[in-house]
């Protein structure tokens, strides 16, 4: 089947570049006919003719010159692509198109039109200009569809080039998101769970050190005990978080609001949706597929954060619209993260954590920019362009 596609698209090219072909080598013939046109008034003097007798004579002659040098051009044409020569070779080419440019100059050398001269020189020379004009001709058309015929097969390995490397792009993606869900799983359930086995373990012996009157070293376990538990909800916890945020499954949305959640109670957070992608949720599409949706939370996450460490905000409002782009089935992500802090320290502030996160989105064909807002915090603006993945029930 493979065989029969790639046979049947070559043909197909084929018949694309005969088509090339015979277009130019058709307006090149018409360009000779007018250029004999010119040369036989010229030979035969008809040029200098004034009265009206000449006159009809010289447009009759005219004529018939024009009309023998289409019918050769066509007969040229029709003979030279009845073989087919845009499926071989150029060596071949070349000696069909002068067999039959060689053939069909022969009649045309031997017109007989009034006031044209009949000596073997003028035979010579028209016969020797017919065959060279044919094979300019209709060679400058092959020529013409081929390089024509290069230059879209380049395109098309460029293109096939371009969908490999995102192919490519994607599965990496998918094996990403793959072993970053494994690793989440593996931090949050069974790390945490056998980390969990061990403190009730360890609570059990203090217990018995309690009962036997060791206080002292019942104690010290139990502070080790809750050290260990402050790994397990802090570490761990932050851990599996960073590898897969909670609610990234469900949706961007929702693994933000998880994020904000995070924060502490003196931090005012919030997040606002736009319309636009209150629709696209509500065309049960997937606003955003996993790839986009971890950088737009990291990207987020890392605002935030930036917002309360270096800014000593207290307030943090993020804003997350969606709209449908000139490409169809494309979409633009965009969000806009504004805090009270301090905001940035120039109006075009050098990125130090953001910069990893502005590669990964213009890498993608978004842009980032931090600037001030109105109130004289920090504004980090991001837009995301995606494309919904329908079979996906999360946004």
């Amino acid at each position: 089947m493979a065989r029969l596609r790639l046979t049947r698209l070559t043909r197909a090219r084929d018949d694309d570049g005969t088509s090339i072909a015979i277009l130019f080598a058709v307006i090149n013939h018409l360009l000779y006919a007018m250029m004999s046109l010119a040369w036989w008034a010229a030979w035969s003097g008809q040029i200098t003719a004034t009265t009206s007798e000449h006159t009809r004579d010289i447009v009759r002659d005219g004529l018939a010159v024009v009309l023998v040098n289409v019918l050769f051009g066509l007969l040229v044409i029709g003979g030279t692509f009845v073989l087919r020569p845009m499926r071989r070779p150029w060596r071949t080419r070349l000696l069909i198109i002068t067999g039959v440019a060689l053939v069909a100059s022969v009649p045309r050398a031997l017109q007989a039109i009034p006031s044209t001269p009949t000596s073997g020189t003028y035979l010579v020379v028209e016969y020797t200009a017919s065959v060279v004009a044919a094979i300019v001709a209709v060679g400058a058309g092959l020529l013409v569809a081929t390089l024509m015929g290069m230059t879209r097969s380049e395109e098309r390995r460029r293109v096939a080039g371009e969908i490999r490397a995102r192919q490519a792009v994607d599965q990496l993606q998918a094996e990403e998101t793959r072993v970053r869900r494994m690793v989440s799983d593996q931090l949050h359930g069974r790390l945490q769970y056998r980390m969990v086995v061990v403190t009730a373990g360890l609570d059990g012996v203090a217990d018995q050190l309690s009962a036997a009157g060791d206080d002292a070293r019942a104690a010290e376990l139990r502070r080790l005990v809750e050290a260990l538990e402050q790994i397990r909800e802090d570490e761990v916890r932050s851990l599996s978080q960073a590898v897969f945020p909670s609610g990234a499954d469900l949706s961007t949305a929702a693994a933000i609001d998880v994020l904000l959640r995070r924060l502490p109670r003196e931090i005012s957070a919030s997040i606002e949706l736009g319309p636009g992608y209150g629709t696209l949720v509500d065309r049960n599409a997937s606003p955003m597929p996993v790839p986009e949706r971890l950088v737009a939370i990291y990207t987020v996450e890392e605002a935030v954060t930036n917002a309360l460490k270096h800014g000593h905000a207290r307030s943090v409002v993020v804003r997350a619209d969606a709209a449908p782009t000139a490409v169809p089935g494309r979409w633009l992500f965009e969000a806009t993260i504004d805090d009270d802090g301090t905001g940035p320290p120039a109006q075009t502030p050098q990125l130090h954590g953001l910069e990893r996160h502005r590669s990964r989105i213009e890498s993608r064909g978004g842009a980032l920019e931090l600037t001030r807002n109105p109130k004289g915090g920090a504004r980090l603006r991001f837009t995301l362009p995606f494309e919904p993945a329908l079979d996906d029930a999360a946004s």
